[in-house]
C-alpha cells in the first residue's frame, strides 16, 4: 500500500472494477486488465482508458506523462493518447481510446517487403515528428519538475552497474569479451551526441496497427532526452531490413545522417544489459532475460547466450 499526496493506494482488479462502474455507470463494456506491475488499466466503451497506478511510482510517472501529452506543439503523425481528465480518489489518469491491435516483431518479420519498408517509415516519420514536438530543455524541465531521473537514473549510470565485474563473473570468456566490446563502443558512440526528445520505449507492445499499417503508439511515460539511433533500436529485433528503412528515413526527414551501425549498438547494449542483469539476479524465467537470449544468439551467436543456464 502507497501514499499518494495523503491517499494510500491499494488498487487491485475488483477495485478499479468498483470505480468504473461508478465512474461510468451507462457503460455497455468494461474489461479491466493489468498493465504490468505498476498500473491496472480499464477499458470503457471503446472511447476511454482509465489507468490506475498501483503504487507511488506510477502516480509520479503518470502525472509527468500527462504533462508530456499536453505539452505537443505540434500533430503526431499517429494517435496518441489524448488526456481527458483525471480522478482523484483513488488516483487515475483518464486519455482517449486507442483503437487498433498488437502485432508483434515476429509478426512484422513475416509481413510482405513492401508492408515491413512502410512499417520502418512509419516509426521513423513518428519519431522525427515526436522530436519536433518537444524541445530538450522542456523535457527536462518536466523530468525535473516531476523526478523523473530520480526514478530512472542515466542510461551510462544504469550500464555501468549492470557491467560491474561482480555481474560479469559468471559470463562465459566470449560473453565477457562482446559486453566490453559493445560498452566501449556504445560509450564512444554517446560521446558529444546532438540529443532530441526520445519516446524511449517505441517496442511493438507499445504500438497498434489497423490492417499491418501502424495507426497509434502507446506509453509516453518514459519520454527523455537521447538521439535518433536510441529512439530506432527497438526495430533491430525485427529484422535489419527494417531498421535500415527507418534510419534512411529518419536521415531523409532531419538532413541529419542517422548511424545504422550506432542503432544496432544501442540494441545489443540493452540486451546485455538485460541479459547481465537479469542473470546477476537470478531471474532466469523473466520474459525479458529470455528475449534477450533470443536476440543476443541473432546477432552475436558466438556468446551462446542462455546455453550455460540451459535455455
Amino acid at each position: 500500500m502507497a501514499e499518494v499526496a495523503g491517499m494510500e493506494i491499494d488498487m487491485t482488479p475488483q477495485r478499479a472494477r468498483q470505480v468504473l462502474d461508478e465512474m461510468y455507470p451507462d457503460a455497455k463494456c468494461i474489461n479491466v486488465i493489468n498493465h504490468g506491475y505498476d498500473n491496472i488499466v480499464g477499458l470503457v466503451d471503446e472511447s476511454y482508458a482509465v489507468r490506475f497506478p498501483r503504487n507511488a511510482t506510477a502516480y509520479q510517472r503518470s502525472q509527468y506523462e500527462k504533462a508530456v501529452l499536453q505539452s505537443f506543439h505540434c500533430g503526431q503523425t499517429l494517435e496518441v493518447p489524448v488526456v481527458l481528465g483525471e480522478h482523484a480518489d483513488p488516483p487515475a489518469l483518464i486519455v482517449s481510446y486507442l483503437h487498433g491491435e498488437q502485432h508483434t516483431g515476429q509478426e512484422v518479420n513475416d509481413y510482405p517487403i513492401a508492408l515491413q519498408e512502410q512499417f520502418a517509415k512509419d516509426v521513423a516519420h513518428f519519431a522525427y515528428t515526436l522530436h519536433k514536438s518537444l524541445s530538450v530543455e522542456e523535457v527536462r524541465g518536466l523530468r525535473k519538475r516531476f523526478a523523473i531521473d530520480e526514478l530512472d537514473g542515466e542510461w551510462g549510470d544504469s550500464i555501468d552497474e549492470q557491467f560491474s565485474d561482480a555481474n560479469l563473473s559468471p559470463l562465459g570468456t566470449r560473453q565477457r569479451e562482446a559486453v566490453k566490446r559493445y560498452h566501449d563502443a556504445w560509450k564512444r558512440q554517446n560521446e558529444g551526441a546532438e540529443p532530441v526528445v526520445v519516446h524511449d520505449d517505441l517496442h511493438m507492445g507499445n504500438m497498434l496497427l489497423q490492417g499491418r499499417r501502424l495507426t497509434a503508439v502507446l506509453d509516453f511515460g518514459d519520454t527523455a532526452i537521447g538521439m535518433p539511433e536510441q529512439e530506432l533500436r527497438h526495430l533491430y529485433r525485427i529484422n535489419e531490413r527494417v531498421l535500415s528503412v527507418a534510419v534512411e528515413t529518419y536521415g531523409q526527414l532531419s538532413g541529419k545522417p542517422v548511424d545504422i551501425e550506432a542503432a544496432k549498438t544501442w540494441a545489443v547494449i540493452q540486451e546485455l544489459g538485460s541479459f547481465v542483469g537479469r542473470l546477476s539476479r537470478g531471474e532466469l524465467d523473466h520474459p525479458s532475460f529470455g528475449r534477450a537470449c533470443g536476440n543476443l544468439n541473432a546477432w552475436l551467436p558466438e556468446g551462446r547466450w542462455g546455453a550455460a543456464q540451459g535455455l
